[in-house]
């Protein structure tokens, strides 16, 4: 019900009381009749102090000779809607002493029946009423909170989901695509002749490559953070097609690691086969194991390759890997071999204090 409509209602109300009051012969103390019927302007806002007053004052005027039923109706209507009320000490205890003090009025005048019986009666009926009446209202508030909580908690799941969804499609588009043009432009460096002005655009033009890579993962990486378990097949499937050589299918073999901790492995897997691709070229050897709870990747260089251009550090990539793995309490550990490159992650159980990611020359 609208603010107005409460408002017409209640002036309504009030002025039907009135007319009632002033009609019926009611009012034996005029003092007495206001202080019954003005209270009830603020029985929304202070409900037990208003049945508390009209109470007093209906009382007051039952013992001075308030022959009438309609001269109950202040004290009814301020009881209904105390009883309503969330507050105990408003809801039973303001409510119980009004009931006791208008009754006994009532039948200090009236006799035990016809005035301490009907007063009673009456609003203990309204009582009871309002009480229900406030149940109604809680319970319905409170399922229209629940409702609206589950709304927001699904439409929020939804957003989520497809942003991750868009992250990911970007992720992988803009990295694997990225990632063989970057291999592409280092054969073409390293076997076509070049003028030195060309050669030195090539290489800026690599190196905003490899610059835009990094920047795309990390932005998507903070955005929606990266789940790639269920795209580690296909990652791997265009880096195979740029060159790479990966053998058997290492998806299958991340199952045996714990499920808490496999979108790690994951993304783990992925990044070191891009790695391996973009630094090795195309020739390097990608292997996979994973037992326990622990995954290894390590990458073989094609014969007669030099130097990985890794071996001075991890990228941006593993670093960030640092927070996935040990966020699942585990270590990273990663450096150059005799003939490529290693990365380790080792899964402690749960509530163990996790390592620092380190870098070790495995060599």
């Amino acid at each position: 019900m609208s603010r107005h409509w409460r408002i017409a209602i209640d002036l309504t109300l009030y002025a039907t009381l009135i007319v009632l009051y002033a009609l019926s012969g009611t009012v034996i103390s005029v003092p007495l009749a206001v202080a019954q019927l003005v209270p009830l302007v603020w029985r929304n806002r202070a409900p037990g102090t208003v049945l508390a007053v009209i109470s007093v004052a209906t009382a007051a005027h039952s013992l001075l000779g308030m022959g009438r039923a309609v001269g109950y109706l202040p004290v009814s209507l301020a009881m209904y809607t105390a009883a309503t009320q969330r507050s105990p000490v408003v809801r039973w205890g303001v409510c119980a002493a009004a009931t006791v003090l208008v009754t006994v009025a009532g039948a200090a005048r009236r006799g035990p029946v016809e005035g301490g019986l009907l007063a009673a009666v009456a609003l203990t009926v309204t009582w009871l009423a309002g009480v229900e009446r406030g149940e109604h209202l809680r319970e319905r508030a409170e399922h229209l909170r629940e409702r609206g909580e589950r709304r927001l908690a699904e439409q929020a799941a939804e957003t989520a989901r497809a942003r991750e969804r868009l992250a990911r499609r970007l992720h992988d588009s803009l990295a694997h695509t990225m990632t063989v043009m970057l291999v592409q432009g280092e054969a073409l460096r390293a076997t076509a002749e070049l003028a030195p002005a060309d050669r030195r655009r090539l290489d800026t033009v690599l190196q905003a490559g490899r610059d835009a890579l990094a920047e795309v993962r990390q932005a998507l990486a903070e955005e929606a953070g990266e789940a790639e378990g269920a795209t580690l097949t296909g990652r791997l499937a265009a880096l195979r097609e740029a060159g790479l050589s990966v053998p058997g299918d290492p998806s299958a073999g991340l199952t045996r690691l714990p499920v808490a901790v496999r979108d790690v492995a994951a993304r783990l897997v992925a990044e070191a086969a891009t790695n391996a691709l973009r630094h090795d070229g195309p020739g390097t050897t990608l292997t996979v194991t994973a037992d326990g709870a622990a995954v290894r990747v390590t990458t073989r260089r094609p014969p007669g390759a030099g130097p990985s251009e890794e071996a001075g550090g991890g990228g941006y990539g593993l670093r960030s890997l640092d927070t996935d793995v040990r966020a699942a309490g585990g270590t990273l550990t990663y450096g150059p071999t005799a003939t490529g490159w290693r990365v380790t992650a080792e899964f402690t159980p749960a509530g163990e204090a996790p390592a620092r990611v380190e870098r070790q020359d495995l060599g």
